[in-house]
């Protein structure tokens, strides 16, 4: 029987973006605790891993995040491993509000399990394999992410450089992976305010109005890592528009080298949270 595990997690006010709600980086970060109290669950514990001197570490994530989650919710999290390969493997994520039942997010992400020295890819134990029993069963159910008309308009790439620190660095000596979630949603929004002036008359001020860009869903793969001290560069692309929707590409290098690309779609939406016309539908 495939091992399944429920973590559930009460969000603390300081966790709150600008809106009010909980921001995907902190979702991430609560679905790998999640992922982590799963297999120590199963018998394979933080301690396991330093005996075994492997590590788990995410290849790839998507994440759609459907409905906003408040202070003082409780999210009850479900995870469970969908499918194993030789040295990677799927693990799903259903997030549900608890009062309501109402799942709130879905996520998929694919884990890399490395050798902790030498971080390159390693088998995957037998026993861990027989322990999870993986069950093909997803929680997100489209693999890709969806497609817009192309854009019959110019709008411009946005780019933009940043500073690595020490405290956005993990145990791992690297940028946790959620981080880069903020930084990414940061350069979209960024690119956002820069374009609004070119596609509405009468200026920034106009064009602002109470709407604003709902993230709905990453699709990100993690190439490489940034580090302390790195500069990074950040392109923003967009893609494809629908009415309320709106596809984007976005990617992370380091002196040329692509570490993170990410795809977002993402809705025009109104104070409600209800979705609205996107800028380039007005």
């Amino acid at each position: 029987m495939t091992h399944t595990y429920t973590a559930r997690f009460t969000i603390r006010h300081y966790e709150l973006n600008l809106q009010g709600e909980l921001p995907d980086s902190t979702l991430q970060r609560l679905c790998q605790e999640t992922a982590m109290q799963a297999s120590a669950d199963a018998g394979f514990g933080s301690q396991y891993y330093l005996e075994h001197k492997s590590v788990w570490v995410i290849h790839q994530m998507t994440l759609e995040h459907s409905r906003p989650i408040h202070y003082g919710d409780e999210l009850a999290i479900t995870t469970w491993v969908s499918d194993f390969q030789r040295v990677r493997s799927h693990r799903e994520y259903l997030a549900r509000n608890a009062a309501t039942n109402e799942i709130v997010a879905r996520g998929r992400a694919y884990w890399a399990h490395l050798n902790r020295e030498t971080l390159m890819p390693t088998r995957i134990p037998g026993d861990l394999i027989t322990l999870f029993a993986s069950n093909g069963i997803r929680a997100v159910s489209r693999t890709q992410p969806r497609t817009f008309a192309a854009l019959r308009f110019e709008f411009p790439d946005y780019r933009t450089t940043r500073h690595v620190f020490r405290y956005e660095a993990d145990e791992m000596q690297h940028v946790n992976n959620a981080m880069y979630i903020d930084w990414l949603e940061e350069a979209l929004n960024n690119s956002i305010a820069d374009s609004l002036t070119s596609l509405r008359p009468g200026g920034a001020e106009s064009a602002q109005s109470d709407n604003r860009l709902y993230v709905y869903r990453h699709d990100i793969e993690y190439a490489r890592s940034a580090v302390p001290g790195d500069e990074v560069d950040i392109v923003v692309r967009l893609i494809g528009v629908g009415q309320t929707a709106s596809a984007w590409k976005l990617e992370i290098m380091r002196n040329g080298d692509s570490l993170v690309k990410d795809h977002i779609t993402a809705l025009w939406v109104n104070n409600a949270g209800k979705p609205v016309r996107g800028i380039w539908q007005s």
